[in-house]
């Protein structure tokens, strides 16, 4: 059996009509491994979970705990990236489905169809319930609630897979890592597009960046983006253009 988390992103102050849907897809053996994993990285910066981390939080002291400096904040992201999606790692597929289209609810539909199918990959073995996927999404006022099943179970099913009863629609929080999972890949999602659109590696182009990065912290960053881009079990929808060097030596 499969577990589907479905989270979103946009930025409208720095990258105009980029709209992205994450999917990511974890076999219900898995689960509790990657959960130990994210759980294991926000014990380690000491983040109070009674604040949502989102990667939005990833360059910003100002969200979400604000007693987690930077560094420490992009660690997390890393270990979270790297111990779920790296290829020696893979523990769970995902899909990043993305246009210049904006957030309206028909291009958030079209896109999360199209990410459920690139997470899911491939129809399941026959038999024993590997066919049935449960399917949590963020919860997105916009899109009614009968559309959002109706897109969840085409996609589901031009894999061949069953829904367990409806879409789980949940409020993201830390008590959701699958969906927190989702949120940092679209997020990066993002970052990788604005870094080639707009040929820059700079950390202020996205959401009040409170201090400079440091060489150390842009090495990391460009590490969890060759993980995205090169060495992830994660499919962009359409493909990004080809990895430029950020100029970190």
């Amino acid at each position: 059996m499969k577990l589907v988390f479905i989270d979103e992103t946009e930025n409208s102050t720095h990258v105009p009509g980029f709209y992205a849907v994450c999917a990511v897809a974890i076999d219900a053996t898995m689960y509790k491994k990657v959960r130990q994993e994210i759980d294991g990285a926000l014990d380690t910066c000491g983040w109070n979970r009674k604040h949502e981390f989102k990667g939005a939080c990833m360059f910003s002291k100002r969200k979400g705990d604000p007693s987690v400096p930077v560094p420490a904040r992009v660690d997390v992201v890393e270990r979270v990236v790297s111990s779920t999606l790296s290829r020696a790692n893979a523990r769970a597929a995902s899909a990043v489905a993305w246009n210049e289209c904006g957030p309206g609810v028909e291009n958030h539909l079209a896109l999360l169809e199209q990410a459920v199918t690139g997470a899911l990959k491939s129809k399941p073995p026959a038999g024993k319930g590997k066919d049935l996927c449960i399917v949590f999404a963020d919860q997105k006022d916009s899109v009614p609630l009968d559309r959002l099943s109706a897109a969840v179970h085409n996609a589901a099913g031009s894999r061949g897979f069953r829904l367990v009863e409806d879409v789980v629609v949940v409020r993201s929080s830390c008590s959701w890592p699958g969906v927190l999972l989702a949120d940092v890949l679209a997020y990066l999602a993002m970052w990788t597009y604005a870094f080639h659109k707009l040929g820059t590696a700079q950390a202020t182009l996205f959401d009040d960046q409170d201090v400079p990065l440091t060489d150390a912290q842009i090495k990391k960053i460009s590490a969890v983006q060759e993980v995205l881009e090169t060495g992830s079990d994660l499919r962009f929808c359409p493909k990004l253009p080809k990895l430029n060097s950020i100029g970190v030596k």
